[in-house]
């Protein structure tokens, strides 16, 4: 397993990278902060949805920004729409734009993946888990959101089984990023969560750990590992960034920190 992405500042814009994902050179990607944007408030600085209270003049310059700094058209975005489920959309040329340029018709989505270069997938979040995937023999995308919901359905696996579907994607050919979301110590959890985190991945001391007063906290870092290693993944093919967007105020948004009142941090991802 690979430790932390890679913080990359080009004036007041902040995002992260993946090492191994950079030394393919089939990729353009990263994951933003909330530095280097435009939005106001509990927006402040660079929220990334249309679905916010946001005035969308400023979410199409915070996207504006932070795209062509890493050489993306931001107007052929393809977006999700997060449910918090399991599903995995194939996009194609028909898809692009959809979101902010051309009305969405993707719903109920979760994950997004492609083999079709230019392309840009994005994928929304604020404490929940940013996976990006590369398959590196079949030049092969996805970026899926992993809530504690999406992680006990094991959403991230289910995205290498698609991908190896449609793609013939095998597990060990994938790089994998594991984003800035909530770490184990802040994501405080009762007895209804943990007790479906024990049924999809056993009683492990490792993903669930016990606390005083019927409580427990949940490793999703871990948890998503896991479930990509038992498939196939080599762990030395992982990446986690080391991040959590709770504890680090002033780079990231936080649905938790901030009583639900916050702006949104994107997973960006384009096949060369």
């Amino acid at each position: 397993m690979k430790e932390a992405f890679k913080v990359v500042r080009k004036d007041e814009l902040v995002y992260l990278t993946i090492p191994s994902f950079e030394e393919t050179g089939n990729v353009k990607h990263c994951f933003t902060t909330r530095a280097g944007g435009v939005s106001q408030g509990v927006y402040d600085s660079l929220n990334t949805s249309i679905t916010k209270e946001d005035p969308i003049e400023n979410v199409r310059r915070n996207l504006d920004t932070v795209c062509s700094a890493i050489g993306i058209d931001y107007t052929r975005l393809v977006f999700s729409d997060q449910t918090h489920e399991d599903n995995i959309r194939v996009v194609t040329e028909a898809d692009i734009g959809k979101g902010l340029t051309i009305p969405n018709d993707i719903t109920n989505t979760d994950g997004l993946m492609t083999n079709i270069s230019g392309i840009p997938l994005i994928t929304f979040y604020a404490d929940c888990v940013p996976l990006f995937f590369l398959d590196t023999k079949n030049r092969a995308i996805a970026v899926t959101h992993s809530g504690w919901k999406g992680t006990v359905l094991k959403v991230g696996a289910k995205t290498i089984w698609q991908m190896t579907e449609v793609y013939g994607t095998r597990p060990e050919d994938c790089l994998v990023g594991i984003g800035p979301s909530i770490e184990p110590d802040c994501f405080e959890v009762g007895p209804e969560v943990a007790e479906q985190f024990m049924e999809s991945f056993g009683n492990r001391s490792h993903i669930i750990k016990p606390l005083k007063n019927d409580k427990y906290v949940i490793d999703l870092w871990e948890a998503n590992k896991l479930m990509l290693v038992e498939l196939g993944v080599p762990e030395k093919n992982i990446t986690i960034s080391g991040f959590c967007t709770k504890c680090n105020e002033e780079l990231f948004f936080s649905y938790r920190r901030d009583n639900g009142r916050t702006g949104s941090l994107s997973a960006i991802m384009e096949l060369r």
